[in-house]
């Protein structure tokens, strides 16, 4: 049975592996409020539905109607519970943004005829591998055709900063939408991806082709097979930044409870006094290894250098000597040297039937692969152009009397 997943899902385990365990693993019972960024979008997204299903039954909405729609979703006890994370920011002040958004977003696109309209909210799910193991399901606010056959898939943002042409231009979820239209319309030849930003009343927009599709598509499945190597060794671990402190789990985050403990925030069943003390001694004696590290290799490029001028491999000491090395070897990157080229790599390899050995790293394919003349030499030629060249300067010890 294919395992679903979602561009949000992925997006959860890139930031922070401990918060998707305890969302979607261990689902863990906390009180979540809402977000009044979430409720923000929420409320534009349905006036927004509710506007393009008029215009579908042959009427427009005046101005006036929609923003009294828009007023109403934000009436009601639960307003109450909606969480403004920003302290020089009210609850009010999110309405006024979204109702000065959607008058700016009235203004561009009055009468609404830019595209026959074929959903809304359309929710889609289409299997992402052929071998049919996973599956992605999302909602696409709006799908359109234009006068000349062009499809649109519309994206409504309520964001305060848009992203640069180039990042929508690699954007995964607008591939991920691209790929389920795709799916589920296979007969239309060209698809335009569109984002619509309301607070800046700004249109962007982008084209992906195949070749693009084909490395969102397969980034996606390797966030994927991160994921699940993950669930089998259990090994979710907190990744902390400045989202930590709205994180609706931080209370049971392993990176937080000692010092919510130490606080008297939580009661837990540790001596958090006594894990304060091995903290302490362990800070200490790496603040000492850290110094020592600098120092040896401040050293080592002092003996390398004197090593260079003198024409020398070997120095000799008291207790003992130095040998020096050089090596330098023919390597491919890896994902943090050179992502782009990590990427591309990638996807040659998965063409050749190498996914599973890739997977691994990097070294892999060179030396089992490239360096023992394993590969196709079209394959080969295409790799060639990746490699870089590692050099490497060794000191070894060899002490007197040992």
């Amino acid at each position: 049975m294919a395992r679903a997943y979602s561009n949000s899902k992925i997006g959860t385990f890139e930031n922070c592996p401990r918060q998707y365990k305890f969302q979607h693993i261990e689902r863990a019972a906390v009180e979540k409020p809402v977000s009044v960024e979430a409720f923000l979008g929420d409320t534009v997204h349905r006036s927004l539905e509710k506007l393009y299903l008029n215009k579908t039954s042959g009427r427009v909405m005046t101005r006036e109607e929609l923003l009294k729609l828009y007023a109403g979703f934000w009436e009601g006890p639960g307003i109450e519970k909606i969480k403004v994370a920003r302290e020089n920011m009210s609850v009010e002040d999110y309405i006024r943004v979204g109702r000065e958004g959607l008058k700016k977003y009235y203004e561009l696109f009055t009468p609404f005829d830019d595209s026959d309209i074929i959903a809304l909210e359309k929710k889609i799910s289409f299997p992402l591998d052929e071998a049919g193991r996973f599956t992605i399901n999302g909602k696409i606010d709006r799908i359109g055709r234009r006068p000349d056959g062009t499809l649109e898939i519309v994206d409504y943002k309520t964001g305060a900063f848009p992203p640069t042409q180039r990042a929508l231009e690699s954007d995964r979820q607008m591939g991920l939408y691209q790929l389920g239209v795709k799916y589920l319309w296979p007969d239309f030849e060209k698809i335009e991806l569109k984002q619509i930003f309301l607070r800046q009343g700004m249109v962007m927009t982008a084209e992906m082709n195949d070749e693009r599709l084909e490395e969102i598509k397969y980034g996606a499945i390797q966030k994927i097979l991160e994921i699940e190597n993950a669930a089998r060794e259990d090994d979710f671990p907190p990744k902390e930044s400045a989202l930590c402190d709205w994180c609706v789990y931080f209370s049971l985050c392993p990176a937080k409870r000692h010092g919510l403990a130490l606080e008297e925030e939580i009661d837990d069943d540790f001596a958090a006094v006594d894990g304060r003390e091995l903290a302490e001694q362990y800070l200490k004696k790496n603040e000492e290894k850290r110094k020592l590290e600098s120092e040896l290799k401040a050293l080592k490029e002092d003996i390398i250098l004197f090593c260079r001028r003198a024409d020398l491999t070997t120095l000799e000491g008291e207790s003992g000597a130095l040998k020096l090395s050089l090596t330098e070897r023919d390597a491919f990157p890896g994902k943090t040297e050179n992502e782009d080229d990590f990427l591309a790599i990638s996807l040659l390899a998965r063409q050749a039937g190498l996914e599973e050995c890739f997977r691994l790293e990097t070294a892999t394919l060179y030396k089992e692969f490239y360096a023992r003349e394993r590969l196709e030499p079209e394959l080969k030629e295409k790799l060639k152009k990746y490699l870089i060249r590692r050099r490497q300067e060794i000191i070894r010890t060899r002490y007197k009397n040992r």
